[in-house]
């Protein structure tokens, strides 16, 4: 058996990515219908995390930066001091997605819309769960026909490989949101119903962000010998293998 290390990004990149996120969280973006609140800058870089530094280490600083944000940007808080755990399931997300394991965003979407359908005000704007559609396709896509796009030579292929994955974590963000807000703030069904031409377009225009933002640091970060995305997770399989 070979001894091979374990290739792993530094603490550090993890650390500045979380105070990235910290930051952006003070640059409002678009508003949350019926809330006052708005979706933040941030909201693009959570799923980055996960891409780059995979589900765990992802999460952490999503979750981490998330946090601080709330600290330094208390009008931002809409779910209260656990509104951090949002962002945390977002990279995991986008991370697995990453990881080819797409099933297990696509599952927590699909549970999290039948969730839905089990409070009677989740019922009446029994619509709401078709926004996650945006989510559902860009997975299938990733799934069926984008398996090798983050690591392919093709930038407009690892462009799309990466806004996949991306859309994965936002709208399970998305997904989580919606229902918390749907317990704590029963939103009549007229509110849910008015954000169904916009939000799409929101997770969209989120996603391609995360793409814009992050398919050139995944083909740059490698170069200044930064191991992240693919590298990571194909190092690791190799790991793991030479143990068994």
């Amino acid at each position: 058996m070979k001894n091979k290390k374990r290739v792993t990004t530094h603490p550090a990149i993890i650390a500045v990515w979380a105070a990235l996120i910290a930051v952006a969280t003070l640059l409002p973006a678009f508003p949350i219908i019926g809330t006052g609140a708005t979706l933040n800058i941030g909201a693009s870089l959570v799923p980055i995390a996960g891409i780059l530094f995979g589900p765990w280490a992802g999460a952490i600083a999503a979750g981490i930066g998330s946090f601080i944000g709330q600290l330094i940007a208390p009008h931002t808080v809409l779910f209260g001091p656990l509104q951090f755990l949002i962002s945390v399931f977002g990279a995991a997300a986008a991370g697995l997605a990453m990881q080819r394991k797409w099933h297990w965003p696509l599952l927590l979407i699909l549970v999290l819309g039948v969730v839905w359908y089990l409070f009677p005000l989740g019922r009446q704007a029994w619509a709401t769960p078709l926004l996650y559609l945006v989510g559902i396709i860009a997975i299938t896509i990733g799934w069926v026909w984008g398996k090798d796009w983050l690591t392919s030579s093709n930038r407009a292929k690892m462009f799309a490989g990466f806004f996949c994955a991306s859309a994965a974590g936002i709208v399970v963000t998305q997904a989580i949101g919606n229902l918390w807000a749907l317990v704590m703030f029963a939103l009549p069904p007229a509110i849910w119903f008015s954000v169904l031409a916009i939000a799409p377009i929101e997770r969209i225009l989120f996603s391609l962000a995360a793409a814009v933002v992050g398919t050139p640091l995944l083909i740059g970060l490698p170069k200044i010998s930064i191991p992240v995305g693919p590298m990571i997770y194909e190092e690791e399989e190799e790991f793991e293998d030479e143990e068994d």
